[in-house]
């Protein structure tokens, strides 16, 4: 039977992994249905979630054959397949974290379209990107031969408390590079208030990744000084779980304001603008709603349209009217019919930002 600590990781990794499935598979019903705009950062942040996936799934793993257990209770067998998931594990960890901070960056880019911003995310990306690459590759490659880090047969490892607080440092700082890029441009914006508020709260999200992150250098320092690792390493893989789920769970929010803008005002396209839009549509219907001799488009019946017998010029004269149906349709500069998109790229275009 599997001990408090190994059942307590269990519940924790199982909760957090529903939360990040849950909210990227809003993410794409929203950007796929709703809007019909999706992005090349959406199948960046679906890649990010197949490898939090894969790493929930080593980490199960590493539970079912001792991890939170103390390693005296453990077979050799035991042991080796631990640490084979353990290493799987890393290297999937490593590659979200990289690819959920890539898909942010992205999205960026999308919503910001301004030169000097942009420049700065070309630059944010190209460190992260490398980084992650690298890092990646530390992993797979962390000893030689590789297959030492699980069975223990001669070999060299690199020194594993510096990679992994080297890692742990520099997610750190570019969790708030990311976190501060944003927010100069978002207090500029010509926008209530509240909405500017929200706003600053979805991207600032990322603070929530930082301190996760921060919390776990801890047990990171436990486990690179435990002689119990089997049991110790409980918590960093607990950590690791909540940590790209809520990073993934940040990159998310900021797509859903279509999805949310329903229930909560606050999100919703600003007044002024769907004000204007929906005037606009009103006074091109109005315009076209007479054809040239008065009569009402929208009175003819699908049966009647396009021709009709004129009761008031009397009975029995053949003399007949051809009817145009004239439909109109308002389309922003983007393409959207009648404003019907309400993502966040449409609030800054309203705000007067450029995107």
């Amino acid at each position: 039977m599997a001990g408090q600590r190994a059942v307590q990781t269990a519940i924790i990794i199982s909760i957090f992994a529903a939360l990040g499935t849950f909210f990227v598979a809003l993410r794409l019903w929203t950007r796929l249905v709703i809007i019909r705009a999706p992005g090349w950062e959406d199948w960046v942040i679906v890649a990010s979630w197949l490898c939090a996936t894969a790493t929930v799934i080593t980490i199960g793993l590493q539970i079912k054959f001792g991890l939170g257990e103390h390693g005296a209770n453990l077979s050799q067998s035991d042991v080796h397949n631990l640490l084979l998931n353990i290493y799987i594990s890393i290297s999937t960890y490593c590659a979200s974290i990289g690819l959920t901070k890539t898909a942010i960056l992205m999205q960026y880019q999308r919503v910001f379209a301004t030169r000097k911003f942009q420049i700065w995310c070309w630059s944010f990306i190209t460190i992260i990107v490398g980084y992650t690459i690298a890092t990646v590759l530390a992993c797979i490659f962390v000893c030689t031969p590789i297959p030492r880090f699980w069975t223990g047969q001669p070999g060299y490892c690199i020194n594993e408390l510096a990679s992994w607080f080297a890692n742990a440092a520099i997610n750190i700082v570019t969790d708030l590079m990311i976190v501060i890029l944003p927010i100069p441009v978002i207090k500029n914006l010509n926008l209530p208030k509240k909405q500017k508020r929200l706003l600053m709260g979805v991207f600032a999200f990322g603070v929530v990744v930082c301190i996760i992150s921060i919390v776990r250098l801890h047990s990171l320092l436990v486990i690179t000084t435990s002689k119990d690792q089997s049991y110790d390493n409980a918590p960093v893989a607990t950590f690791s779980i909540v940590e790209v789920n809520v990073a993934i769970i940040g990159a998310c929010l900021p797509t859903l304001r279509p999805l949310l803008a329903k229930w909560i005002s606050g999100l919703s396209t600003t007044a002024g603008s769907r004000g204007s839009k929906n005037n606009q549509y009103a006074q091109a219907r109005k315009r076209s709603s007479v054809l040239g001799i008065g009569m009402p488009l929208n009175s003819l019946s699908s049966s009647q349209r396009g021709v009709q017998r004129l009761d008031d010029w009397g009975e029995g004269d053949d003399k007949i009217r051809v009817v145009t149906n004239i439909d109109v349709k308002v389309k922003d500069k983007d393409g959207t019919i009648d404003g019907r998109e309400d993502s966040t790229e449409s609030l800054f275009r309203n705000s007067g930002h450029t995107v």
